[in-house]
């Protein structure tokens, strides 16, 4: 695709029909994580109300998707709102890969049979239901994050896609102080399996306005550190906790950091970096453009041991 040089931003192609010259798939793609508490409204008065950056590759510019290099996935997810829809529609984004093997690792499989995923568009339907989908789908049910996940459900895998923690407020919704908190327990237990697997690359959902991170130059962002310190100390504990566990790890992390994630916004096939000096990325990104971005990163990598801010593009209404 063009570059638009010196933008910092990057053009998210259709996954169904990417044509980025000569990438070679291997045997499989990797693992989609995610697990819930009970059920709760996403809390979305700050996060619709900021700006935000997203870092995509190290080019600036607009950046068609990238063929994958890897096709088989491990997707995690386990957390309330922002983070298990996005690790729901992380199944999807690799689907539109043409993934060759998927693999769901959660201790909510029912979450899927959802119709409302919080995000825009028509009533959704579990892709496990789709017969297409047969032999590209495998579903590994977890009691819970605090207990050993078996290497095995990681072997084979080219990558692996981390949705566990949230940032919502414990003030709020005290429920997650007790049953929630599994950003630092679910992720450690995924960096010990994915070691004895074998499995180097790993894409985790973190948040901006946490452990020192000032990439997004945007008035909320400082508002969100101060809630970290506040209302939302143990949440932000936990996740600090999580980032450090990956950074003292020899994986080859990249710590997500979206910002946004409206339920309504539509999906626009982009995703826009935070690049210093650069405009402020946008905070009206769709969950399903932040799994992209996410599995477009596990499948081709680009960005290695470090975090980065995900957007829409700057100067979008909120």
């Amino acid at each position: 695709g063009e570059l638009d040089q010196g933008r910092g931003r990057h053009r998210l192609a259709c996954g169904l029909c990417g044509d980025a010259p000569g990438a070679a798939l291997p045997e499989s793609v990797g693992v989609v994580c995610w697990g819930v508490p009970p059920r709760v409204e996403h809390w979305t008065q700050l996060q619709t109300s900021r700006r935000i950056a997203f870092h995509f590759s190290g080019l600036s510019g607009k950046h068609t998707s990238p063929e994958p290099a890897t096709s088989s996935i491990r997707s995690l997810t386990n957390s309330c709102r922002y983070s298990i829809d996005v690790g729901r529609h992380a199944i999807l984004a690799a689907l539109e890969k043409n993934a060759s093997r998927i693999t769901v690792i959660t201790s909510f499989p029912e979450k899927l049979n959802e119709k409302n995923w919080d995000s825009y568009g028509d009533d959704k339907t579990n892709p496990f239901d789709d017969e297409a989908n047969k032999g590209r789908l495998e579903m590994v049910k977890i009691d819970s994050w605090k207990d050993v996940i078996p290497s095995r459900h990681f072997e084979g895998a080219g990558a692996v896609v981390s949705c566990l923690g949230h940032r919502q407020p414990g003030w709020k919704y005290k429920e997650l102080m007790s049953k929630g908190l599994i950003a630092f327990d679910g992720n450690s237990r995924v960096i010990r399996a994915m070691g004895e697997a074998n499995v180097e690359r790993v894409v985790t959902i973190s948040s901006f306005g946490l452990n020192g991170d000032r990439q997004w130059k945007h008035p909320a962002a400082r508002v969100m550190t101060c809630l970290f310190k506040t209302f939302m100390r143990k949440a932000g504990k936990d996740l600090t906790k999580s980032e450090r566990a990956y950074q003292a790890s020899s994986l080859d992390y990249l710590i997500v950091r979206p910002v946004g994630i409206g339920e309504e916004v539509e999906p626009c096939g982009e995703y826009y970096l935070q690049e210093v000096g650069e405009d402020v990325v946008g905070g009206n990104m769709a969950k399903m453009d932040t799994a992209r971005f996410m599995v477009d990163e596990a499948m081709k990598p680009t960005l290695h041991r470090c975090s980065k801010v995900v957007g829409s593009k700057p100067g979008t209404p909120m």
